[in-house]
């Protein structure tokens, strides 16, 4: 409790009078008069002294305690989140959904620009970081985490012809991040939904599409598995098809890997931030729009399991099983 400004005049006025009571007490006077007290002259020194100890003793103090309302809140820190391929759609999109909800936010991006320069939101809790920070280069890395010092790390970078192909970005880019990782600090990966099933049509035709990302859905599993195997406080989620529009109705969370659907970068930065600020950890979830559920093969029809509908926020995870 806040110590009670308004008694101080009250309180120093009886310590006054309780250090003039001893100091004319151990001075030799043999009679001294305080108000309201009990003391009376008495020839006996040692018994001017204990009479004025027990008064002094008596004496009130007034200590009144400040109003409930005025007391101190209990300090809340939001986190603070790096964001790591932050000039690719779905990292503008969590910065942006950091930031609705005030949180400190930092983009990292692989030539140094902000992705952010010509764009019109409040950039209070925003900062562009400087210089540039590339996945696949361990010193860039360790630069930006020791500038930033941050509390969350969100790796939404994937492959591209300027930033590195798949294995050097979805596999060796998480693999460099799990190596620099604080051990205070949380890793939120976004990978992609079959990347467990390479018998699904959804993981043949995505990692099949050659040039740079040809073996995508693979490195993205190798990108996980570092992640489980090493890193103590992660979130992994995989998304199902991006598509457009910000809403499409309540979004579902399942795990195993058995179902799918689609949802927007909008829906899914949400849910990023929400793994940010969760209680829970160590997990691995699918994300995708309820109406869009679709079983990722045919033998998995009434399999998977499904932790809500809808809902956001801190408790957004609730129910989820932990990653063995």
């Amino acid at each position: 409790q806040p110590f009670p400004i308004l008694a101080l005049p009250m309180i120093a006025a009886n310590v006054l009078l309780l250090l003039l009571i001893c100091l004319f007490a151990v001075s030799g006077f043999q009679s001294f008069t305080v108000p309201n007290s009990k003391i009376s002259s008495t020839s006996s020194l040692l018994a001017t002294r204990g009479e004025v100890i027990k008064a002094a003793m008596a004496l009130p103090l007034a200590i009144v305690p400040l109003p409930a309302s005025a007391a101190a809140p209990p300090s809340s820190k939001p986190p603070v989140v790096l964001v790591l391929g932050a000039s690719g759609r779905s990292g503008m999109s969590t910065i942006e959904a950091c930031l609705k909800r005030s949180i400190p936010c930092t983009s990292a991006t692989r030539t140094g620009s902000d992705p952010f320069k010509v764009v019109k939101l409040d950039k209070t809790n925003y900062t562009p970081y400087p210089s540039p920070v590339d996945v696949t280069d361990l010193s860039s890395l360790k630069a930006v985490i020791e500038a930033v010092k941050p509390t969350a790390i969100v790796y939404a970078a994937s492959a591209s012809k300027k930033g590195g192909n798949a294995q050097e970005v979805d596999y060796g880019g998480v693999k460099n991040v799990v190596e620099v990782l604080p051990k205070s600090t949380r890793l939120v990966l976004i990978s992609a939904l079959a990347v467990d099933r390479p018998d699904s049509q959804g993981y043949k035709m995505t990692n099949s599409m050659g040039g740079v990302v040809d073996g995508i859905m693979y490195q993205k599993l190798r990108g996980e598995d570092e992640v489980r195997k090493k890193v103590k406080d992660y979130v992994i989620i995989r998304p199902g098809v991006l598509v457009n529009g910000k809403d499409g109705g309540p979004v579902e969370i399942a795990q195993g890997d058995y179902l799918g659907g689609g949802l927007s970068r909008q829906e899914l930065a949400e849910l990023v931030v929400d793994a940010v600020e969760a209680p829970e950890t160590d997990f691995t979830v699918e994300v995708y729009r309820k109406k869009t559920r679709t079983a990722l093969q045919k033998e998995f029809e009434g399999q998977g399991s499904i932790i809500e509908s809808g809902g956001s926020g801190k408790e957004r995870f609730k129910g989820v099983v932990k990653d063995k």
